[in-house]
């Protein structure tokens, strides 16, 4: 079966398909219909813009036929004014409320962020998702005994990083690590794939944008990924794929307090 298929009665020969494919495997004479490349075998990414851009539906891949992609609403744009609200009411949540987050809900929010963009439409980004708290506190127990050893081995590292207050709150059981979070979603994937890093974390900043519209706050959880990339026990207890590495982390539940104002921020730009 062919890569691409063209269904001829129902395109309009308006070339869009040509231009918008970012490997340019699709070629087409003047007057003649749309053609496949020789090499397109072995050069499609499988990205699924032809498919995307076709207004008539007359494309379609072997992975994705266009009558089973959804039609995007025309009117789907909600205006500057709402996604600037959105984005910067965007808070890192670390009170989470004592419920647990239903799985229908989470689903949800892992549907939408595989739509996140990878390099070259590589989608090298795994998941990992605890929704125990007890295994969660169990994985925050080995990152508590990861700062005690950089205290004694690396105790600048530790003093700049106050591992100490942190390692005493927990033994007071207050958890700085994951705030008690319900659910621990980890990204990770290959090594050896340069777009792994990045892959990962757009897919979490994608995550994080997405929570609040699900009623989710969201909270990277930059100590328990610094010590799953270093931290023997931690890794072991992650059990993750031969050659994967974890790459981000994201705490996610209900927020226990709502927002009333945006704080101010600025920004440095070299306009040139």
């Amino acid at each position: 079966m062919a890569l691409i298929t063209i269904d001829n009665s129902k395109c309009k020969q308006d070339k869009i398909c040509v231009m918008e494919c970012p490997m340019q495997i699709i070629t087409m004479k003047e007057g003649e219909f749309p053609e496949v490349s020789p090499k397109a075998e072995s050069i499609c990414i499988n990205c699924g813009h032809c498919v995307a851009v076709c207004p008539t539906g007359a494309l379609s891949l072997t992975t994705m036929k266009a009558e089973d992609c959804d039609p995007i609403d025309k009117n789907w744009n909600p205006g500057v004014n709402v996604i600037e609200n959105y984005f910067k009411a965007r808070r890192s949540v670390r009170r989470f409320r004592k419920d647990n987050v239903e799985r229908e809900k989470l689903e949800k929010l892992m549907e939408i962020t595989a739509f996140a963009p990878s390099g070259h439409n590589s989608r090298p980004v795994e998941w990992i998702i605890y929704t125990e708290r007890e295994k969660i506190k169990s994985l925050v127990s080995l990152v508590i005994q990861w700062m005690k050893s950089m205290e004694e081995s690396s105790p600048e590292i530790a003093k700049s990083m106050h591992f100490d207050m942190i390692t005493k709150a927990w033994d007071f059981g207050i958890d700085v690590i994951t705030h008690n979070c319900p659910v621990l979603a980890i990204a990770h994937g290959k090594k050896s794939n340069p777009n792994t890093a990045a892959a990962c974390s757009i897919a979490l900043a994608h995550m994080e944008l997405i929570a609040p519209s699900l009623g989710l706050g969201a909270c990277w959880g930059g100590f328990f990924t610094w010590c799953a990339m270093t931290y023997g026990p931690l890794k072991e207890a992650l059990a993750m794929p031969e050659g994967n590495i974890i790459q981000g982390t994201m705490l996610l539940g209900y927020p226990l307090f709502k927002y009333s104002r945006i704080p101010k921020r600025s920004i440095t730009i070299d306009w040139r």
